[in-house]
């Protein structure tokens, strides 16, 4: 008996997880194809990637030491700097060709998405996508390029400016704000 509850149980969660990946995997070509066509702009990336949990998240453990309007001002700044980042770059991706290959379900809500991008006259490059469930809307969370993680290296990045000595929120916006791209917790 406890045998036949587990394979159901097993079986059920496969099932899901299985549509998981396809309802990412949805989400990631259908961006894709807009992005190659020049479609998609700043402000609609804002319905296909959850910026503000992916600027809690670069918070690190330091999101717990903020007073929530440090955070909403950190929040801000970051999605100012990713549209930037995003009107900047998007014209590289037209005529992209970009196809999905597959994902993997790390849970039922939670799926990576790989891609194969190739931009004209580039190699192919193997991009995976970071693909959350929230509240019934997936979003992207996180994207790998160049072997990368670029939400937990941007999280590297604004540790390495919060941890020096007297460095605060102020600091970490301020570089968002100059368009450093962390340029100073290199330096």
């Amino acid at each position: 008996m406890m045998r036949t509850a587990l394979i159901s149980l097993a079986t059920m969660f496969l099932a899901s997880a299985a549509h998981a990946g396809i309802e990412a995997e949805t989400l990631i070509a259908e961006t894709a194809n807009e992005l190659a066509a020049g479609a998609i702009d700043s402000e609609e990336l804002d319905n296909v990637v959850d910026t503000s949990a992916i600027a809690r998240f670069t918070l690190g453990h330091h999101v717990r030491n903020l007073p929530e309007q440090d955070v909403q001002r950190f929040s801000a700044a970051f999605d100012r700097f990713l549209e930037t980042t995003f009107d900047d770059q998007a014209a590289r991706f037209s005529g992209a060709q970009i196809d999905v290959i597959g994902s993997v379900d790390r849970s039922a809500r939670d799926s990576i998405v790989t891609t194969r991008v190739t931009l004209p006259g580039e190699l192919p490059e193997t991009v995976r996508w970071r693909v959350i469930n929230r509240d019934g809307a997936w979003k992207v969370v996180d994207v790998q390029a160049f072997g990368l993680w670029l939400a937990i290296e941007q999280r590297a990045q604004i540790a390495a400016i919060l941890d020096r000595n007297g460095a605060s929120i102020d600091d970490v916006i301020a570089s968002l704000d100059n368009g450093d791209a962390f340029g100073e917790a290199n330096g």
